[in-house]
């Protein structure tokens, strides 16, 4: 038993080492962060009193900037369950073109399953106390980076389980992904600083932060991001797939 608990501490420590140096190594995952942080900052500092003309250009770059990104990101997703070897940004811009449109319609699906839940969650809550929904989202509003970092760490293997498994139906990937990680709680602890640490290190800043902290924090964030994306590629790679997975992206829900 001690040989066999000490094998599986070296493979645990042998994953998250090829995870990180991967993230940081390759090229097609700092292209998604530029974009992604370009992408946030330009409209966090958009100006309020712009002009008709100048808001409809800003709200077009903004679109295809968010295509943009949605497009690479998608592409690094997919590139990264290919190979073992760090990202090249030409593979991130190939790989995009296979999975980006069932990548998109899935967030989509995503989001709106999440706007349901949350919605029902808020009607529930107004009959259960009587208050006026405002009152309660700004009593809600002080745990909401806790309850996202939740979320992220309950969900944490979601993507990769569709990437790896190219299972696009949403809730079978859901179900899958949240049966993962709750196999694998006892090996979590990695994942836990890697997803919780900087969601809630994001939600406790002031909004007066000063923009290069804000920039770092951002960058940071990000690479530990990806770190645990890839960590969870590995670890799924390990693992048989699932009866009825998906061999295609363009199956959906």
């Amino acid at each position: 038993m001690p040989e066999v608990s000490h094998d599986t501490t070296a493979r645990e420590s042998g994953l998250r080492l090829r995870a990180a140096i991967r993230a940081l190594l390759s090229p097609g995952i700092w292209l998604v962060l530029a974009v992604q942080i370009a992408l946030v900052f330009s409209m966090r500092d958009m100006p309020a009193d712009a002009s008709a003309l100048a808001s409809a250009l800003a709200i077009f770059l903004t679109a295809t900037a968010l295509t943009l990104f949605y497009y690479l990101q998608a592409g690094a997703f997919h590139a990264l369950t290919l190979g073992r070897e760090t990202l090249a940004v030409m593979e991130t811009v190939r790989a995009g073109r296979v999975v980006f449109v069932a990548f998109v319609w899935l967030t989509l699906k995503a989001g709106l399953l999440l706007a349901a839940v949350m919605n029902v969650l808020i009607v529930v809550v107004m009959l259960l106390t009587g208050q006026d929904i405002k009152v309660i989202t700004n009593a809600l509003s002080p745990f909401f980076s806790l309850a996202v970092g939740i979320l992220t760490f309950a969900f944490v293997y979601w993507l990769q389980f569709v990437f790896v498994r190219r299972e696009f139906h949403l809730l079978p990937s859901l179900k899958a992904a949240l049966q993962i990680a709750r196999d694998r709680l006892s090996d979590s602890a990695f994942l836990a600083l890697l997803v919780l640490v900087p969601v809630l290190v994001s939600g406790w800043l002031p909004a007066d932060t000063p923009l290069i902290f804000d920039l770092l924090v951002s960058v940071v964030s990000g690479v530990m991001g990806w770190i645990a994306y890839i960590y969870c590629i590995e670890v799924l790679r390990a693992q048989p797939p699932q009866a009825g997975s998906a061999n295609s992206p363009d199956r959906q829900l």
